[in-house]
């Protein structure tokens, strides 16, 4: 046998060796599954252990948001007891006279959306609106039986029948009998309609957001029935919901309470994240929440939708280095970054927003007239508004830091102007002004 032979038939018995490894490797590897839909009892559909054997990777996933694992930026979170009045004092003032100054704690996992609500100190005169968001027990029982009728109820009456195993859960997100991702919140469908966005027509890529935006959304409860309802109409950032609450798109709603030192009548945003997300580049680029929040996994040879709702650094292979070359230390510190000096920015427009109420306090206290104030208190409403919109919003700037950036900004330009007007007046070198327009920015 010459040396080229041999050379030959080395790279042969190579080879050979090669691909048995790979056929026992196949062989012995368990196969991959398929999806298969599961028949849940009807007794069952609006529980979350009764899909625990018949999904048992997503539920196993599920269960970790009962966890109250730290923020990797320390921003976040789901530990309980951490309060927003705490870590930002100004707060007290921001929301006094209103609910979220007896109680404004970190969000925990959606695990506990049913037990915190119930503990809450704010729940007490609460409406039955206050559940939509909480399981789809309000769509599946009350909305299918009598429409919004439900919304205007007494929260208490209306969360007496709901089991502990029947707040938020799978039944959510998944319709019962398919398991496909819906929209249940119907004031989320009656906004996008009002958009001109059919929402039975969205893709299935769409869904992957729409499913989390039906709740992760600035809302209010209308005046007429209590139904729920989203600001859309005029756009999805700050200032096209503020245009929508100021030009009458709200009809008889006018405010959720009236500041008891500047009179103003204010407004409570309600985490937007949806909204923010929606003028993103991660959205511009066909990315959603669920790409993120809940990426794609794989145990034993099957992919599955991780159910851990949390953030993406917690996940980073699957929900960040997938689509970035970046190593995960660049993208937490690139992260970290934008936290940070979204923070910092969101103090100084809340302890700016916090001083323009008691300087409008004090031109009242001074002699001010309700006529002479009309256009400070306009102005501490609309700083107030902006800062809530970030502050309210899950993100700590993440979502959007360009548009985070620009709403702060309008937020300290409005509650500096608020001060000024106030103090002008307290000075005489105003008598009446008329209410300022919003300029273009």
């Amino acid at each position: 046998m010459t040396k080229m032979q041999k050379y030959l038939a080395g790279i042969l018995v190579l080879g050979v060796i090669f691909f048995a490894f790979v056929v026992v490797r196949i062989g012995i590897a368990k196969p991959a599954t398929k999806f298969e839909l599961a028949m849940i009892p009807d007794d069952q559909k609006l529980t979350r252990m009764g899909y625990a054997e018949a999904y048992p990777l997503q539920f196993e996933t599920f269960k970790m948001n009962m966890r109250g694992d730290p923020s990797p930026t320390g921003f976040g979170g789901a530990q309980a007891g951490n309060s927003h009045l705490t870590e930002q004092p100004e707060q007290l003032e921001l929301f006094k006279g209103y609910k979220f100054s007896i109680q404004y704690d970190d969000d925990r996992g959606h695990w506990y959306a049913g037990q915190d609500i119930l503990e809450s100190k704010r729940r007490p005169g609460q409406k039955g609106s206050c559940i939509t968001c909480k399981g789809s027990y309000m769509y599946d029982v009350y909305f299918k039986q009598s429409g919004w009728e439900y919304a205007a109820k007494p929260f208490d009456e209306i969360a007496a029948p709901i089991k502990d195993d029947e707040w938020f859960g799978c039944s959510t997100c998944h319709d019962p009998d398919t398991m496909q991702l819906r929209v249940y919140n119907q004031g989320f469908i009656e906004s996008m309609a009002q958009k001109g966005i059919d929402i039975s027509k969205a893709s299935h890529n769409e869904m992957r957001a729409y499913v989390c935006g039906q709740c992760h959304t600035e809302y209010y409860f209308t005046a007429e029935d209590g139904r729920v309802h989203m600001p859309y109409a005029n756009g999805f950032d700050a200032e096209s919901e503020w245009a929508y609450y100021q030009d009458g798109h709200a009809m008889s709603f006018t405010g959720d309470w009236t500041h008891p030192d500047s009179g103003a009548r204010m407004l409570k945003a309600q985490h937007p994240d949806f909204e923010c997300w929606q003028l993103s580049v991660h959205a511009d680029a066909g990315v959603t929440c669920v790409d993120c929040h809940m990426p794609y996994m794989r145990e034993d040879g099957q992919k599955y939708t991780s159910h851990w709702m949390t953030s993406p650094l917690k996940t980073i292979n699957e929900s960040c280095l997938k689509c970035h070359d970046e190593s995960a230390e660049v993208l937490t510190a690139r992260v970290q970054t934008i936290h940070d000096n979204t923070f910092k920015l969101q103090r100084i427009a809340g302890e700016t927003t916090a001083r323009a109420h008691t300087t409008i306090q004090a031109a009242a206290a001074a002699g001010a007239t309700d006529e002479q104030l009309a256009n400070a208190r306009l102005l501490v409403r609309e700083a107030q508004w902006y800062w809530d919109w970030v502050a309210a919003e899950n993100g700590m700037g993440f979502h959007n830091p360009d548009r985070v950036m620009r709403t702060l900004g309008l937020s300290i330009d409005r509650a500096h102007r608020a001060i000024e007007e106030a103090n002008a007046v307290v000075r005489g070198s105003i008598t009446t002004n008329p209410v300022l327009q919003s300029p273009e920015m």
